[in-house]
């Protein structure tokens, strides 16, 4: 695969997994939600939607590895192999770095 095209793809992977990331910030706000009220049949919708909550995350987490690996294979099919064993910590520390900043 062309150097250029495989870069070119595996950035457009990598702004999709930096595209994920405040759907995760805000996912991780419905892990434990208030306003039920205190009926049983309440705390059963309230932990049915928590419940989903925490599997968006879940999903929402695979799709952003799933776009890291991608563009890890793109890069290794353009044969920049150094630029794709370097990928994972890279995009590690990038979003570390979203998370902190």
């Amino acid at each position: 695969m062309d150097t250029d095209a495989a870069r070119g793809c595996a950035a457009n992977f990598l702004r999709f997994a930096d595209a994920v990331e405040p759907q995760l910030s805000r996912a991780a706000r419905t892990h434990r939600l208030t306003g039920f009220g205190g009926f049983d049949s309440a705390r059963q919708l309230r932990c049915g939607f928590e419940h989903k909550g925490v599997e968006l995350s879940r999903s929402l987490s695979d799709l952003r590895d799933a776009a890291v690996r991608m563009a890890e294979v793109y890069l290794l099919a353009g044969g920049l192999i150094e630029e794709a064993d370097h990928l994972p910590v890279d995009a590690l520390r990038a979003l570390a770095q979203g998370i902190d900043g």
